[in-house]
């Protein structure tokens, strides 16, 4: 096999982990010895042991020493909620780690490969880096620009429009768009809905399909907190939500003797909004409406990736369309979109252009 052979297999092993690893990178790792893979293991959750831990554990040390170790991201080398790898790879007695990227966390940031190099380890890097760093897209994004991967999701018919009637609310697309859409929020830290979509839909924001240990945040744009009081978010506990608010309002005193719910009063501009989560550690954050706050994201130029979820419907003009509002004096340009037949439904993703 072919040094890009284990990386493939490391980069599977990485997709493993899923949500699960919430803050955390999916990494995976491979340990091959005489051209053999002799282990494999990736990060299984937050908080637990690191994949090349994890890979090395599963070997006497005689096995370990002179192996090479593949992975697809650069071993840490601080103490954070598990020591060092770094340490434990050297003492493992690896002679050589081939990495798919370096960390982009600044408490890394190629502070592992120099630590290998000084310990005599041989040290090569960027091995599939194309598709390693694919794995994180957000957890990249967030420390390469200080602030939350932000994607617009919509659901909308043939003509672009979120309802058949404006204040109404309507199902658009079908099941299979439905399933879709709950494994994509399970891949965010965040989702953000605006005051009407609140009253309208009474959404749950929540991720039905599987149980999360760190369900997204579930984050409302509002004039003040009092539409809020009887909402599904603030009644149920499944997840942390996020009231933030323009003016106070006397149900601020109520809703924060609410553990699960957290009432901030501000400016909430999207600018803002996304400095916010940035100091929280929120990596990634899914706009899902309505039509007036995602086109403020767009008009910001916060956006990165928009996905739709187009249904064979025509709605006409009594319709709300998707994006309410000015944007701004030049067109907002997407770029490399890919479309996914979902049943009679199209889904399409593209990414602002020079994202990616």
């Amino acid at each position: 096999m072919l040094s890009t052979d284990y990386m493939a297999l490391a980069i599977e092993q990485a997709r493993l982990g899923g949500p699960a690893t919430y803050m955390n990178p999916q990494v995976g790792a491979v340990l091959v010895k005489d051209n053999q893979v002799v282990a494999m293991g990736y990060h299984h959750h937050f908080g637990g042991a690191h994949a090349e831990v994890a890979t090395l554990a599963q070997v006497s040390a005689a096995t370990s020493r002179n192996a090479t170790l593949y992975v697809t991201l650069e071993p840490c080398s601080h103490f954070g909620k598990t020591p060092p790898c770094c340490r434990q790879v050297v003492a493992a007695g690896i002679k050589q780690v081939i990495i798919g990227q370096l960390d982009p966390h600044p408490i890394v940031a190629g502070r592992g490969r120099d630590y290998l190099k000084a310990h005599g380890v041989k040290v090569t890097v960027g091995c599939l880096a194309a598709a390693v760093k694919a794995l994180n897209p957000h957890y990249n994004w967030f420390y390469q620009h200080n602030r939350p991967w932000i994607t617009v999701k919509a659901a909308v018919s043939l003509d672009g429009k979120l309802t058949a009637t404006r204040g109404q609310r309507s199902l658009v697309t079908n099941h299979a768009s439905y399933l879709d859409s709950q494994q994509v929020r399970s891949q965010y830290q965040a989702i953000v809905i605006g005051e009407r979509t609140l009253t309208i839909d009474d959404p749950a924001l929540t991720v039905r399909l599987r149980a999360l240990a760190h369900p997204p945040v579930r984050i409302v744009l509002l004039h003040d907190s009092s539409v809020a009081i009887k909402s599904q978010l603030v009644q149920s506990v499944a997840a942390p939500t996020w009231l933030l608010c323009r003016h106070s309002a006397s149900s601020d005193a109520v809703l924060r003797t609410i553990p699960h719910v957290h009432v901030q009063i501000g400016d909430w501009t999207p600018a803002k909004l996304s400095t916010w989560c940035a100091t929280k550690g929120i990596q990634s954050v899914l706009v899902e409406g309505g039509s007036r706050v995602q086109a403020d994201f767009v008009a910001a130029g916060l956006v990165e990736e928009v996905l739709l979820y187009i249904a064979p419907t025509m709605y006409g003009g009594q319709g709300l369309p998707m994006v309410s509002g000015d944007l701004t004096r030049q067109p907002v340009l997407f770029e490399q979109p890919s479309v996914t037949a979902l049943g009679t439904d199209l889904k399409i993703v593209a990414f602002r252009k020079g994202v990616v």
